[in-house]
């Protein structure tokens, strides 16, 4: 059929369709004695479809390039078909239970963890928790050289004199190019390690043998306060590990909640005579 009469033919078809009930017996094609049904084509076509002819065109001809594809994938695999028909049966109940289960923890699911909770499985499981990178407690200043005062900034970057610490934050306020001053909080050091001039390749030796040290390159001078230090393979904090143990319980507890969910299903079932072991 040439293209012209296959779009008068495909207008009439669309027409038919909005005026009559009996669209479901409206074939577009067929393929090895499986039809394409005009309302099927209908179901899938956006609101919005500038040109309906172009859409049910391109739908058809895809619908038969697939069913050419999985006739012949059935003849040629004929002799292992039962088990993909086995995997693709087990695949689908999958998917339908894992949608049932993720629909039923999205709303009724509790995700309340808390903090002793968090605490008690830290201490209880403390030796696991291994630090992978060094850290520190301190702080890490960036200024031009040619900023005032660098020999005041010198005496209170390492300082815990609450007015040099008040002067300090003042001073990296107006005039630092990057600074951090939460120094009652652990980060790993590579984190500001890689920011140096020049790395720094012994970070064991440079933490445990450095208290406040400054480095410079052509513009800037870098400001480093060592207040405290974790070396890597030690015991890591609680700080840094309680999102890691909050997952860890939230997960436990998911399971937890389906597996009592399927005991419930299974004694329903019973209850209601809709299982039958014989």
């Amino acid at each position: 059929m040439r293209k012209q009469q296959f779009f008068i033919l495909l207008a009439f078809l669309l027409f038919a369709a909005s005026c009559f009930n009996d669209d479901n017996k409206r074939v577009l094609a067929s393929v090895n004695e499986n039809d394409l049904l005009l309302s099927e084509v209908l179901k899938e076509m956006p609101v919005a479809t500038e040109d309906s002819a172009f859409f049910v065109e391109r739908y058809m001809n895809l619908w038969i390039r697939k069913q050419l594809m999985i006739y012949h994938a059935e003849i040629n695999l004929s002799s292992d078909l039962l088990d993909y028909e086995k995997q693709i049966k087990e695949y689908r109940s999958s998917l339908l239970i894992y949608a049932y289960q993720q629909e039923l923890i999205n709303q009724n699911f509790d995700t309340t963890i808390s903090e002793q909770s968090v605490t008690d499985y830290y201490n209880q499981y403390k030796d696991e928790f291994k630090l992978v990178k060094n850290i520190f407690k301190g702080r890490y200043i960036v200024v031009d050289k040619l900023a005032p005062k660098l020999k005041d900034l010198s005496k209170w970057y390492k300082s815990d004199k609450e007015a040099s610490i008040e002067a300090l934050t003042d001073y990296c306020q107006q005039f630092a190019k990057e600074y951090y001053l939460a120094d009652s909080s652990w980060q790993y050091f590579s984190t500001i390690n890689e920011k140096l001039p020049e790395l720094i390749t012994e970070e064991k030796y440079f933490l445990e043998h450095t208290k406040g040290v400054w480095l410079e390159d052509e513009q800037y001078r870098y400001y480093i306060y060592i207040k405290d230090y974790q070396i890597k393979g030690s015991i890591s904090p609680l700080v840094l590990e309680r999102e890691k143990i909050r997952n860890v319980l939230l997960n436990k507890n998911k399971i937890q909640y389906l597996k009592q969910l399927e005991d419930e299903l299974y004694q329903n079932g019973l209850a209601l005579k809709k299982i039958k072991i014989y």
